[in-house]
């Protein structure tokens, strides 16, 4: 990561950003992000309408999450997604879900029932 100041950009990126602003010639293109971060995921196999399909077929797929904050903007978001589905929320709800699934999951993993 590098947080060194690009000649057109109108501010130092924050410490988070990759620095890859070579493709953001456009003013209105330039934007930080962080590098990505995958997590390997188990999900259910999309439904096709019309298609035979057991309710309980699953799959292994991959989560892209990143960070990015327009330059000159205020707001940091975060954002969770791949082919089929797409989280975009501020950096601050991103926090309140991440304390959410941290207590639930210390729920469903305490002594009485154990994720596998």
């Amino acid at each position: 990561m590098s947080n060194e100041h690009p000649e057109r950009l109108t501010e130092h990126c924050p410490a988070w950003c990759d620095g890859q602003h070579d493709e953001q010639r456009l003013l209105e293109d330039q934007r930080h992000h962080s590098e990505y971060e995958i997590a390997a995921v188990i999900q259910h196999r999309q439904r096709i309408p019309g298609a035979d399909t057991a309710p309980d077929e699953v799959e292994a797929d991959e989560l892209n999450i990143v960070a990015y904050r327009d330059v000159d903007a205020r707001e940091t978001w975060v954002v969770i997604a791949n082919d089929r589905q797409h989280v975009e929320v501020t950096a601050e709800s991103a926090a309140r879900v991440h304390v959410a699934l941290g207590q639930l999951l210390k729920r469903i993993t305490a002594p009485t029932g154990t994720v596998p």
